[in-house]
């Protein structure tokens, strides 16, 4: 069962897209984050009133079946799901989903206005954890697995150990392996390879962790370096990717002791060496 909205309320500016956000989008969505008041709440695009509205609110007890369900077969929605799963050491967590739904099927008038409104719409719902698109309902299936946290290979914390102690290595790429649920060690980068080699070897398409060992020097002009835990998740990667590797971070980034700064990236820009250099300092 659906809780119904009342707009009768006012709405907040969003000057970047041309579409006001209604107030009970932000409001809805702290509800969501602070009290789990929801499960799920979807979002529509009034294009004559030109806002953005709560069209629909799942209840704490409905199921992510009961969400997928709720999206219209033809329609653009956004949406936000608050999943609950159970790690491998039997820790209850919970992560925040940002969906952009829009199906192949919608009009190419509101595909185009849900995707140049959804970066603004985002920000204003400030706790999204993860961000997933979808067109078709199969990019969207979950099993309990998916997010259940993933083995780590002992190759990962020995390379990274060799990275950080006696710095082998430039760069370490890992990978979810989902048949045999467990993170390897991909790509090894020589000392000498640059920023550059390592962004290369992040394919376009797939989420990947990664460590980077970064050399700078400071205002000082003194020689430093920071060891970078970077998650990769391009906006073409699969959606049931995303969800694995979302909620496996942390737990592997545990196992990594010595990361000093985490960066999160959907797109190259996001990791730029501009970027790199301004967090290292």
């Amino acid at each position: 069962m659906f809780v119904p909205v009342n707009y009768v309320s006012g709405m907040a500016a969003n000057a970047a897209s041309g579409m006001a956000v209604h107030d009970d989008c932000k409001l809805k969505f702290l509800e969501l984050k602070a009290k789990r008041t929801y499960r799920f709440i979807v979002y529509k695009i009034e294009e004559e009133q030109k806002q953005v509205i709560v069209e629909k609110l799942g209840e704490p007890a409905q199921s992510y079946e009961d969400f997928t369900a709720s999206l219209p077969a033809d329609e653009c929605r956004y949406a936000v799901y608050d999943f609950d799963f159970v790690t491998e050491e039997n820790v209850q967590k919970s992560r925040i989903f940002f969906i952009a739904w829009c199906p192949d099927t919608s009009r190419v008038r509101s595909k185009m206005i849900y995707a140049s409104s959804k970066d603004r719409f985002k920000r204003e719902l400030d706790g999204i954890q993860v961000e997933l698109q979808a067109t078709d309902p199969t990019e969207m299936g979950l099993d309990a697995n998916a997010a259940s946290g993933m083995a780590v290979h002992d190759d990962c914390k020995l390379k990274f150990l060799e990275l950080k102690a006696k710095r082998t290595y430039r760069f370490i790429v890992y990978k979810i392996e989902e048949k045999q649920k467990q993170v390897i060690v991909e790509k090894l980068g020589e000392p000498a390879q640059s920023y550059e080699d390592f962004t290369a070897s992040l394919p376009a398409d797939e989420c990947r962790f990664a460590v980077y060992d970064f050399d700078f020097v400071t205002a000082e002009n003194v020689q430093k370096s920071r060891i970078f835990f970077i998650a990769w998740s391009p906006d073409t990667s699969k959606v049931r990717s995303k969800m694995i590797y979302a909620s496996s971070k942390d737990r592997f980034k545990r196992e990594l002791d010595g990361i000093q700064v985490e960066l999160q990236a959907t797109d190259p820009t996001e990791m730029g060496l501009d970027v790199i250099r301004s967090r290292a300092s």
